[in-house]
């Protein structure tokens, strides 16, 4: 038997000006018409070129971390250019392109027995006299990209339009809406008819519209932007065209002006798998087929919680951070493409890979890199109702004192928390976490939650073992480890947060957390 690594490889060749697919090996290998890699073609040839397959690390978050932002995965596919014969390369196009990496037993009297690797994105290669060397990137990389797309022409003849003038809006990004958000400040669409965009695109609600923080009376609803542009609130009054997701002012403001609206139905929508998804599907571009709606089912089962954002400049990637950090939970592309998501929670259940001594070539225990270096904590304060617009001075008279602390404050916190463990612990550290929920029920739940996972003694650990392709654990998988040390006698359970195989040396490095 022997193992081969094949790559397909999507390119963009200007001599046919569209994408074309190269088909190479490590080995030289022509298919047959049976026992086909996947996404291979019957009796294709597959030039011997690869030299290193890509060595891919993945992780759940920051290497080391339980949390944050996520990382995207890399590593360098290597192939042989001594004759040549790739020199063209250079000229195409593979930046943003897919590329597949598959390893295969070939045997004998048998069709081979393949397994994709990994389906990720490229960069564009670098190419010497001897080799070519292609940057490869996870999937995530897709999706750092602006997540309000849409920008302002300044193209207002005034008093007509909806998209500011040159002096104002024009190439600024059209904000974006979803969930349910607090205390926005919503650009001027038309100053001279006071009209302010909430949303590009439609919202369910404006429960209030603020001058200087002070609310103003709601008018009736607008059914059409004609009627919008064609009719005035009242003085002291606003408007709201929902569907189109503007508001309209009655009187000239004397200050900023702020909102609080909704988008999303209903709360069912407003989840953060519900709004994840939609970011992914949107402005990032992913197939819908390509998100695990398993996962999404799962992830609204364990917190259901409204959350809510307000979009202006930032990716498509930092959004699903943000919606994620809220609840603990992370999100990424598994080895086969696909978009997953999950809460990190204590380890459980049925493990997908048993680990013995027999298979481990190296353990090691390391420190964590979350706050506190993984020192169980007694305290977690978790921010909720986050106010996006921040309101220190210029308030109104008439807004009353509750009120004025309110807007000095980005959010509204609670805290949990379990003095018993600074008895062990005596530098036993205090968490923070920013989220993006709604509600202090919600906020208070998952404050609680979280201090039950962080106030556990824990242990992170880098382990390798020998690369097996039919036995391949993922990021959010449960693995067990039997050993006579570090308490893993009995045989422990560890969520994998890092992973990352060696094809060429036929290692598996992980990083296990329990």
């Amino acid at each position: 038997m022997a193992t081969i690594y094949l790559a397909h490889i999507t390119v963009f060749d200007p001599a046919i000006a569209g994408t074309r697919m190269l088909y190479l090996s490590s080995a030289g290998y022509t298919t047959g018409s049976a026992g086909l890699p996947p996404g291979g073609l019957a009796h294709t040839a597959y030039e011997p070129r690869i030299k290193q397959p890509a060595n891919m690390r993945r992780e759940m978050f920051g290497r080391g971390t339980t949390g944050g932002e996520s990382t995207v995965g890399y590593g360098v596919l290597e192939l042989t250019n001594i004759d040549g014969g790739l020199d063209d390369i250079a000229t195409f196009g593979l930046d943003g392109q897919p590329i597949t990496i598959l390893v295969g037993e070939v045997r004998r009297g048998g069709p081979p027995i393949w397994t994709t690797v990994l389906v990720g994105t490229m960069e564009q290669p670098a190419v010497t006299w001897q080799k070519v060397s292609i940057r490869l990137r996870d999937r995530q990389a897709e999706l750092d990209k602006p997540a309000a797309p849409n920008k302002y022409g300044g193209t207002n003849v005034l008093p007509a339009g909806l998209d500011g003038v040159a002096g104002d809006l024009k190439g600024k990004p059209k904000p974006r809406i979803f969930g349910r958000v607090f205390n926005i400040a919503p650009p001027c669409v038309n100053t001279s008819r006071l009209i302010y965009q909430i949303n590009d695109g439609a919202v369910s609600a404006v429960s209030a519209v603020y001058v200087r923080g002070a609310a103003l009376t709601a008018g009736s609803a607008y059914g059409s932007q004609a009627e919008m542009e064609a009719n005035a609130p009242a003085a002291g009054q606003y408007r709201a065209w929902a569907a189109g997701g503007y508001i309209r002012l009655g009187t000239s403001p004397d200050g900023i002006v702020t909102a609080d609206a909704t988008q999303g139905i209903a709360v069912g929508n407003r989840t953060v798998a519900q709004l994840a998804q939609q970011i992914a599907t949107g402005a990032g571009g992913i197939a819908a087929g390509d998100i695990s709606a398993v996962d999404l089912l799962a992830l609204d089962a364990k917190n259901s919680a409204e959350v809510g954002i307000w979009i202006n400049d930032e990716t498509c990637r930092e959004v699903l951070d943000k919606l994620c950090e809220s609840i603990g939970a992370w999100w990424g592309f598994d080895r086969l493409g696909k978009f997953r998501m999950s809460r990190l929670e204590e380890p459980a259940g049925m493990p997908v890979l048993d680990i013995t001594a027999d298979d481990i070539l190296s353990i090691d225990r390391v420190p964590s890199n979350d706050v506190g270096r993984g020192v169980a904590t007694w305290q977690v304060t978790l921010k909720y109702a986050r106010f996006w617009t921040r309101q220190d001075s210029d308030v109104a008279g008439a807004v009353g004192a509750a009120r004025r602390a309110e807007l000095r404050e980005s959010y509204r916190s609670v805290v949990a928390s379990d003095a018993a463990i600074k008895i062990k612990h005596l530098l036993a550290p205090a968490l923070e976490f920013e989220t993006l929920l709604s509600d202090a029920g919600a906020a208070a739940a998952e404050s609680t939650r979280r201090l039950n996972l962080y106030k556990a003694d824990r242990l992170t650990v880098e382990l390798v073992m020998a690369y097996d392709p039919g036995l391949i654990a993922d990021l959010g998988d449960v693995v067990r480890v039997t050993l006579s040390r570090f308490g893993m006698g009995p045989g422990k359970l560890f969520v994998v947060l890092g992973i990352r195989p060696d094809l060429e040396l036929r290692r598996l490095y992980l990083t296990l957390w329990g």
